[in-house]
């Protein structure tokens, strides 16, 4: 049947990717075709990206898709059986950081969910799931408001070893977290913070707004305060984004993006897994598969693999570190 091959299916999101107009902002097609699977396969909802004149306000393609599925009416956990993407790049292109982390978080998708992405042709393709896309995906990610803070109130969390700069990070991220309170918007709060090589530290908290999206990522947030750094000739030793539970979390979507893309790839990253050990990982190693369109991701290549918490896995803070826990 036609709905089992793949080739019919990238076909189905070139031809709808032709006969759309480019995007006002950035002129570059995207479609999202997600194929359904068991009973309902052989059907499908499209989205494409769209654009406002405030990049922030756009939206990708597979997030449109993703929304007309839930008003299609499905509601078996699991029913996405692929996700085809076709773009109008020369290489295939997989999911922004904002797409992979929706999509993982869908109860429509597993882990283990197909993306495949062509070139107009449809002679090259980037095969992957979405746990290939979003390594070390947050505890949270599948869980809902009530869930995540049950999850974690039930976890034994592994911390930093005493006297790191992991632990300094740790601490500092957490108590920030305090001042993130708008429980009423959400009752997770988050803290960041990232330890510096000259002994300080540098904290930023998450920025709830009614409207869910215009709230402000903490990670981002410490945007100035590395870019000054760097001027300085600073080099920033960990980052840790931590809840007001102590649980630490891979930067979400945009913090992700903002570290691969903007030359701090080689920092390391706390997070806890789904058993409530510590790892430890670069930041880039979180941003797979991403295409190299710039100087920044070869300047920031990791060379090391993922690794567990351990004491020998950070540095000493510096004595003279106003900020030790």
């Amino acid at each position: 049947r036609w709905c089992d091959r793949d080739e019919c299916w990238l076909a189905l999101a070139d031809r709808i990717r032709r006969q759309l107009p480019p995007p006002p902002q950035s002129s570059f097609r995207v479609v999202a075709v997600v194929a359904l699977g068991s009973r309902l396969r052989g059907e499908y909802v499209v989205g494409t990206n769209i654009e406002a004149g405030n990049l922030h306000n756009s939206v990708c393609a597979e997030r449109v898709a993703f929304g007309a599925l839930q008003l299609y009416g499905v509601r078996r956990p699991g029913a996405v059986r692929c996700i085809y993407i076709v773009t109008d790049a020369p290489q295939p292109i997989s999911p922004g950081a904002l797409c992979r982390e929706f999509m993982y978080s869908s109860p429509f998708c597993e882990p283990s969910t197909r993306v495949l992405s062509a070139t107009p042709d449809l002679g090259q393709r980037l095969d992957v799931t979405l746990a290939e896309l979003l390594p070390r995906a947050s505890p949270y990610c599948r869980l809902g408001a009530a869930d995540q803070r049950k999850w974690a109130k039930a976890t034994s969390l592994q911390t930093p070893p005493s006297g790191s700069a992991a632990a300094t990070a740790y601490a500092a991220a957490k108590r920030a977290s305090r001042d993130d309170n708008r429980d009423d918007l959400h009752p997770t709060r988050y803290g960041v913070a990232c330890a510096f090589d000259d002994g300080t530290v540098a904290t930023a908290v998450q920025r709830k707004a009614l409207e869910y999206g215009c709230s402000l990522d903490p990670v981002g947030q410490l945007a100035p305060e590395l870019a000054r750094k760097r001027r300085d000739g600073v080099r920033p030793i960990v980052v840790a984004l931590v809840d007001d539970l102590g649980v630490a979390h891979a930067p979400f979507a945009s913090g992700r993006a903002f570290l691969a893309e903007h030359g701090y790839g080689a920092v390391d990253v706390l997070c806890h897994d789904g058993d409530g050990a510590l790892h430890v990982v670069e930041a880039l190693e979180l941003m797979p598969f991403v295409p190299d369109f710039t100087d920044h991701f070869r300047e920031t290549i990791p060379k090391s693999p993922t690794r567990s918490m351990d004491r020998q896995s950070f540095r000493p803070v510096s004595p003279n570190n106003g900020h030790a826990p």
